[in-house]
């Protein structure tokens, strides 16, 4: 996800403001029971994160009109949840380097946040909200799945995967890598109210765990060191190693900001000469190493048996070809998941042309009719089914050029999107990546269209998830409700019940915290949240591109 740089590592405005906030237990009511059609969370006069009223549903109809009396005749097609971007951070490891903040370069962003040290926190806490919000608030339909739309981790490390895997398990999780305590960037609490919270955050505890079958999409920061630079057997060392960089002199900025390849034995060590330079050593961790294409999809098959399920869409068979995309079905409705991480390096996503051909033939199988590149209208006998896109990068940020290992050419968004827009059967493209919530309608020429839904990341404010419900009008229009909601904490951490009290540790007041401390980063995007409630709680109406009689048999109706 991209990132503002020069983030200074730890603020006396922030300090203050949290610990005024421990001070004020019980000053604020809960949080939400559900999601932010109860309530959410706004900013009062004096700059606090308060609880605030509701954001009510809004209706947008720019690929089509609609009809007064839907809401009387919907029917439920698919519940889902879209989780994205949780950034799973092993802070200690030698690979990160959060001195990165000072380059100009947008390819080197996202190098640190005062939170980080409770990523598996607010993961966790966001899976239990989840948990929560167990049906649709729109027609009262089940949740079929849930879905996470890539950079579950932030460095590709096997560690911070298995962290994610067994969060989303309910396996207990213990934080702690290399030497035990905390050897991270951090001189101290970044939240002067809990001085010993760097060390809870390094305490074992037990998830809730994921309550519904959940699907996995590659993206930048699972296949990327940081979510930027290839894997190499000398960053591997880096990262297994027990040698840390904390800070650069001004000259050895300059020099690791102009470079491509920092992270090795070569590079490092002229950082390490550089007079101005502090380096200290950590305890190494074996299970810090990097993780292949290949290994990334073997691992999700190394998960429990529920609530499944096996692979979490990727097989043995994917594993072998290093390959993370594939289709999957629920409600009628077939799920196109797409790998748009560039395997060559830098944050910005592409396909690879043998991807956009495997595409073509997924859309062409779902639909008795479609668009040839020419504008010609083709018939098929293919049975129709609605269709879901699904990758990591939208599609305006596949901006990434660079060929792959083996130096075959990159698809780049524009075509990717000319190609969906000739099938009618595409109503919805799903996405993460950006940081920000955001919904865009994509009109087709010949009419209908789909909507583009971007959801932002856990691991920064407004740390929020988001609730997908696709639904026939029966009036010739669909609706796909999107509904935000917040983690399963407080407003004043101090306030949190521990979920899992029988581990000692009560994670729901450290995601809190987490959430302060988001909430109160002098860099955050303002945007992040949405540029509207438009982008959050949204009603988008799409043509019905076929007859869906067929989808569900009547004893299956929702």
């Amino acid at each position: 996800m991209h990132r503002a740089n020069l983030r200074p590592l730890l603020t006396s405005v922030v300090l203050i403001a949290l610990a005024a906030i421990a001070s004020a237990c019980g000053s604020e009511a809960p949080p939400p029971s559900g999601t932010t059609l109860e309530e959410t969370l706004g900013v009062d006069g004096e700059g606090n994160l308060v609880v605030a009223e509701a954001e009510p549903y809004t209706v947008r109809t720019e690929l089509v009109q609609a009809q007064s009396d839907r809401k009387n005749r919907r029917r439920s097609l698919v519940v889902f949840h879209q989780l994205s971007d949780f950034s799973i951070v092993d802070e200690e490891s030698p690979l990160r380097s959060e001195w990165l903040e000072s380059c100009d370069s947008t390819v080197h962003n996202g190098a640190f946040r005062p939170q980080e040290s409770l990523s598996l926190h607010v993961a966790e806490a966001l899976i239990a909200q989840a948990n929560i919000v167990d049906r649709s608030p729109v027609t009262r339909a089940p949740v079929d799945f849930a879905i996470h739309t890539g950079s579950a981790t932030d460095n590709a490390q096997f560690n911070e995967l298995r962290w994610f895997l067994d969060l989303m398990d309910g396996v207990p999780v213990d934080p702690e890598s290399g030497a035990v305590g905390y050897q991270g960037v951090q001189t101290g609490s970044p939240a002067e109210a809990y001085s010993d919270l760097l060390m809870l955050a390094q305490e074992p505890f037990i998830p809730a765990g994921i309550s519904y079958p959940w699907y996995a999409v590659a993206g930048n920061h699972d296949a990327l060191s940081q979510g930027n630079f290839p894997i190499t057997d000398s960053a591997g060392q880096v990262a297994t190693g027990a040698q840390k960089i904390f800070t650069l002199g001004p000259a050895a900025v300059a020099q690791a900001c102009a470079s491509d390849a920092i992270f090795g034995p070569g590079p490092s060590a002229e950082l390490l000469k550089d007079p101005e330079t502090t380096i200290r050593g950590v305890g190494a961790d074996k299970n810090r190493r990097l993780l292949s294409r290949s290994q990334w999809v073997r691992e999700h098959l190394l998960t429990e048996t529920q609530p499944g399920p096996l692979g979490h869409g990727f097989t043995i068979g994917m594993a072998d070809e290093g390959r993370a995309y594939y289709t999957f079905e629920e409600g009628g409705v077939v799920f196109i998941v797409l790998d748009s991480a560039n395997p060559t390096g830098f944050p910005s996503g592409s396909l690879e042309r043998a991807q956009l051909d495997w595409l073509e033939l997924q859309l062409t199988a779902n639909s008795s009719i479609y668009s040839a590149g020419d504008g010609q209208l083709v018939s098929t006998e293919n049975a129709d089914r609605l269709m879901v896109i699904v990758s990591h990068h939208p599609s305006a940020v596949m901006t990434n050029p660079y060929p792959g290992v083996d130096g075959s050419p990159r698809v780049l968004g524009g075509e990717v999107e000319e190609l969906v827009g000739r099938y009618p059967n595409v109503v919805l493209w799903l996405s993460g990546h950006t940081g920000r919530n955001s919904i865009s309608a994509k009109p087709s020429a010949a009419g209908g269209g789909y909507w583009e839904v971007t959801t932002a990341g856990a691991l920064d404010f407004p740390m929020q998830g988001r609730l997908v419900e696709i639904v026939d009008n029966r009036d010739g229009t669909l609706s796909i409700f999107t509904t935000m909601y917040d983690l399963a904490t407080t407003v004043n951490p101090g306030d949190a019940e521990d979920g899992t009290p029988e581990d000692a540790l009560n994670q729901r007041l450290l995601a809190g915290v987490a959430r302060q401390l988001a909430f109160r980063d002098l860099q955050l995007d303002p945007a992040g949240p949405g540029l509207a409630p438009s982008d959050r709680n949204a009603e988008l109406l799409v043509p019905t591109p076929f007859d869906l009689i067929s989808l569900l048999p009547p004893t299956e109706s929702r």
